[in-house]
């Protein structure tokens, strides 16, 4: 059976997904990596690091490493649409890199040298993890995810980054996994938790609930796999 590769960037987003490895084994790498089972499937999880060069260099190593059929990247996210609500689900439709700016050769923000801008998730994979979190119940919205390198923590800049590209939640890998990812023919999902409302008490709101967050969505990927 193909295997799946798990990407988080640190912390308790890839520990809450470790506790449900099955025969989990620590692997040799440039970055923490475990191996076990979840659900159906042998599983690979990579620990990434912040950041979105982190982001596609572990996506592809990993591609390049394990050849895995697919891929799902999870972690936690601020909320840039008002109606999103502190541990609610964002599944990416697709991403932009809200922080890339060369409007100055009549490119659009975010737009890419390559000529992306928003670049989407895999379609086959987003409806599964859509149809399971409806399943069970959970708060899900299928929308955009925007990706920097910094931590998003002052609201007027938020509510710009909404604006402009039309997001839904802020976080700093996303959008560099997705492109990596589709240059590769690796199939990926994103899925991030909200966390915080990315304004000024981010930081403190992103400490709280990071655990709760992390255990929610390991809940969902093991399902998706036992599916």
């Amino acid at each position: 059976m193909s295997v799946v590769v798990l990407f988080a960037a640190e912390g308790a987003e890839a520990q809450a997904l470790r506790n449900r490895l099955r025969s989990p084994e620590a692997l040799d790498g440039p970055w923490p990596i475990h191996q076990g089972e979840l659900g159906r499937f042998p599983v690979v999880l990579v620990e990434a690091g912040v950041g979105k060069a982190a982001a596609a260099a572990a996506v592809a190593y990993a591609k390049v490493r394990y050849n895995p059929a697919q891929a799902f990247w999870v972690g936690v996210a601020g909320a840039l649409n008002p109606e999103l609500e502190t541990l609610d689900l964002v599944l990416a439709q697709d991403a932009v890199q809200y922080d890339v700016d060369i409007t100055a050769f009549g490119r659009a923000p975010g737009e890419l040298a390559t000529g992306e801008r928003f670049v989407p998730a895999d379609v086959g994979l987003t409806s599964k993890v859509l149809r399971v979190a409806l399943a069970m119940g959970l708060p899900i919205y299928l929308g955009r995810i925007a990706s920097a390198d910094r931590f998003l923590a002052h609201r007027g800049e938020a509510e710009e980054v909404r604006r402009i590209f039309a997001a839904d939640a802020v976080e700093m890998e996303g959008a560099a996994a997705l492109w990596t990812a589709k240059r590769m023919g690796l199939p990926m999902a994103l899925l991030r938790a909200i966390t915080d409302q990315a304004g000024s008490d981010a930081p403190v709101a992103f400490g709280a609930f990071l655990q709760t967050a992390a255990e929610r969505l390991a809940g969902l990927i093991e399902e998706v796999l036992s599916s």
